[in-house]
């Protein structure tokens, strides 16, 4: 059974239900993960749709904003957002988002599909190695005793000019209803910043870094996944308008994916709360890293033909 639709913003024939069921997929994911929403999107939109790489990305943004919203409130209902946090995040990721999505319109096609495939192929290799209970360890590892990388980041946070400019405290006590931590501010608005361009450049909502990203930074994994949905829709909403303003995003398409998104965040936020996500990762990561592998041939064969058939 099928319903197909023209859209003529992207001159393309839509499938419906597929687009919609796929969405609450995604959705599923995002709810549960805090990510997972532009690194499948952006492939499905370039691979199956056929659409060019610039409006997928554009079109991925466009729907990530919406079922971020969705699993935003959600978690917040559930008590796993911090909101100041999230502004934080919000503040620095917003303003390099806009740099990264105009970075992106000048790049050409075929080298952004090839830089967002090994970017997928190097998420999902985080993955599948991720072990059960890591995001835990992580964390308790994280206020008992610093790595040396987190040492390192902890000092070359000291040389940044916000303690010299502003009497912002630069370690913000913060207590929630389900944990109580310390936020690093200076490493939190890099972290910002860096997820912010890499949403911007490559249509994700960068849960995939930002949430793993928090997690190292003594942030518990409910609360990162959470108050990265929130963040995420600061951050996606400047790329969808940048995109937009270039033409590169796809309305009735995306509203699909919305639609089913905000479904399967809905979802996907309660299985968060009731099993444990371990296994999901692995399954995920190898299906990324296929889809990563896909994305990069593809890229290749459009660079002078000479993987062409």
């Amino acid at each position: 059974m099928s319903l197909i639709i023209h859209s003529s913003f992207s001159n393309v024939n839509i499938n419906v239900l597929l687009v919609f069921a796929y969405g609450i997929f995604v959705g599923c994911l995002t709810g549960m993960l805090g990510a997972g929403g532009g690194t499948l999107i952006v492939p499905f939109l370039a691979l199956y749709l056929k659409l060019p790489i610039k409006t997928a990305i554009g079109t991925s943004l466009f729907q990530v904003t919406g079922i971020a919203a969705s699993g935003a409130f959600q978690h917040y209902r559930y008590g796993s957002s911090d909101l100041k946090l999230a502004l934080m995040l919000m503040i620095s990721g917003s303003s390099m988002a806009f740099v990264g999505a105009r970075f992106a319109q000048q790049v050409p096609n075929n080298i952004l599909k090839a830089i967002f495939g090994v970017f997928v192929i190097m998420v999902a290799l985080k993955f599948v190695g991720s072990k059960s209970g890591e995001a835990t360890a992580k964390s308790r590892a994280g206020r008992e005793r610093p790595s040396h990388i987190r040492e390192t980041l902890h000092h070359l946070g000291r040389f940044l000019p916000v303690g010299m400019v502003t009497p912002i405290p630069l370690h913000i006590h913060r207590k929630t209803r389900i944990a109580e931590y310390t936020i690093n501010l200076p490493m939190v608005l890099l972290l910002g910043g860096a997820v912010g361009f890499s949403s911007g450049l490559l249509g994700v909502g960068g849960g995939f870094l930002l949430v793993p990203g928090l997690v190292f930074l003594g942030i518990p994994m409910k609360v990162a996944v959470g108050t990265d949905l929130t963040q995420i829709i600061a951050s996606a909403s400047v790329g969808t308008a940048t995109y937009f303003m270039g033409g590169y995003v796809d309305p009735i398409v995306g509203t699909l994916l919305m639609a089913g998104g905000i479904v399967g965040t809905v979802i996907g936020t309660r299985l968060n709360k009731k099993m444990p996500t371990s296994t999901l990762k692995k399954i995920f990561g190898v299906l990324m890293v296929f889809v990563g592998l896909l994305m990069v041939r593809n890229a290749l064969m459009g660079t002078g033909g000479f993987l062409r058939g």
